[in-house]
């Protein structure tokens, strides 16, 4: 990642949008490998040690004894495990990670859906304290995994600590851990903060599933045409997912015409007509659990864009191209928000609510607020090598019929930034 691209650069020597479902994997390169070696040079237990060892970092620099982790996102950071979309609202599976060794899980007796990664040393069932499947049951379950928690922390630092770090659980077994004389600190700032730094397998899984996410694009652009409804457009980018053992979607962002603006609206049973504006946000999450997070607007013909249509675009990149400027590392958060691009009156109020996020296995921290709001909303922080950030811009007026909506992703580099997102722009309305 030597050579960084400039925004200037952004347009030239690109394929058409028509060429890019010709291969999944299309012209792309992230530290000279190409995708198309992705499965041979991606290493698994290299990539799951390297993150495990990141949060175990994070649990000795706040002190903590160990964590146990019941949020599905936050356990398969820390040692690769999958679990079912069931477990979202009926967490079954705990992890208990200590500063140093392998993690513990905690599973549903015969649940051993996946294997045990190496990163995990052993399995035990779990008590399972959520009303179903315990029902009356469940204070007591919660109070049996609670000694036997506190039984880990001791044995993890002797009985000298008993601070821990907790993400999601019922409140009885919070209330039972507290019981417990266990000092309990939130666990999700330590995933963040470890997983900010992506190593390099992390990088590869991030560009695979751009290239995904602009395949399903492709097809979008490719069947975008009048009488189509905005969500049998969408499952375009669906199918492209699931064909590739892709896993979810964080949201179905996909609008057309008045419904763009303001932007947020999911994908509906409308039906798009000639001459609207369509924006779609990927928000997909690919093979091995990472994210891609590209945001294009589209033209449905026949017919040429209007002239607001085509102001309202190149407002749109100017303040995409004016953001990644600004993008290398040491730039701090601060930096970021009040030097970013400050949208002209008339599009302050549908604008988006952020400038920049981190990405990885979704949304990640930080979250760089917009430069007016900095003083209520900003931290500190700044960017550094190896982080995966996205770039956002909404562009729309409070009274007005359409927005467009464009980001791009991009890692984190000494002199600037590697971009992750190389779908075209639309040239019709440029």
């Amino acid at each position: 990642m030597n050579q960084q691209p400039t925004p200037d650069m952004r347009p030239r020597q690109q394929p058409e949008w028509q060429h890019v479902t010709e291969n999944v994997a299309f012209v792309r390169r992230i530290g000279g490998v190409a995708i198309r070696d992705f499965e041979r040079t991606l290493d698994m237990d290299r990539m799951c040690t390297y993150r495990l060892h990141r949060f175990q970092e994070q649990l000795v620099a706040n002190d903590c004894a160990g964590a146990i982790l019941f949020g599905s996102f936050n356990a398969r950071y820390v040692t690769g495990t999958k679990t079912q979309a069931y477990n979202l609202h009926n967490p079954y599976r705990a992890i208990f990670v200590a500063p140093e060794g392998l993690a513990i899980s905690f599973d549903w007796a015969g649940m051993d859906l996946d294997g045990l990664p190496v990163t995990i040393g052993e399995r035990r069932d779990a008590k399972i304290a959520t009303y179903f499947p315990s029902g009356e049951h469940g204070q007591s379950r919660a109070v049996e995994f609670a000694k036997e928690v506190a039984g880990l922390l001791r044995e993890s630092s002797g009985g000298s600590n008993m601070r821990m770090a907790l993400d999601l659980a019922e409140p009885s077994v919070t209330l039972a851990l507290i019981d417990e004389g266990i000092e309990l600190v939130g666990a999700e700032k330590l995933i963040e903060h470890a997983a900010v730094i992506k190593n390099q397998d992390e990088l590869y899984c991030l560009a695979y599933t751009a290239s995904l996410g602009e395949a399903g694009l492709a097809r979008i652009r490719e069947n975008l045409r009048p009488g189509i409804s905005e969500i049998k457009l969408w499952s375009e980018l669906n199918r492209v997912n699931i064909e590739a053992e892709g896993e979810s979607f964080e949201y179905r962002l996909l609008s057309s015409g008045g419904r763009t603006n303001p932007w947020g609206q999911e994908a509906s049973e409308k039906l798009i007509r000639a001459g609207e504006l369509v924006g779609c946000d990927t928000g997909m999450i690919g093979p091995y659990g990472y994210g891609a997070d590209i945001s294009r607007t589209f033209f449905c013909g026949p017919g040429r864009p209007s002239d607001e249509q085509r102001r309202l675009y190149a407002h749109g990149l100017d303040n995409l191209r004016h953001n990644l400027s600004l993008v290398k590392a040491g730039v701090s958060f601060e930096e970021l928000s009040k030097n970013s691009w400050l949208a002209p009156e008339e599009f302050r109020a549908n604008r988006y609510n952020g400038v920049y996020h981190g990405l990885g296995m979704g949304d990640e921290w930080p979250s760089i607020p917009l430069p007016d709001h900095w003083d209520e909303e900003g931290y500190e922080g700044e960017l550094k090598e190896n982080m995966v950030i996205c770039v956002e811009s909404t562009t729309g007026r409070e009274d007005g019929v359409e927005c467009v909506r464009l980001e791009e992703t991009v890692v984190v580099t000494e002199n600037g930034y590697q971009l992750l997102s190389t779908f075209p722009f639309e040239e019709e309305l440029m």
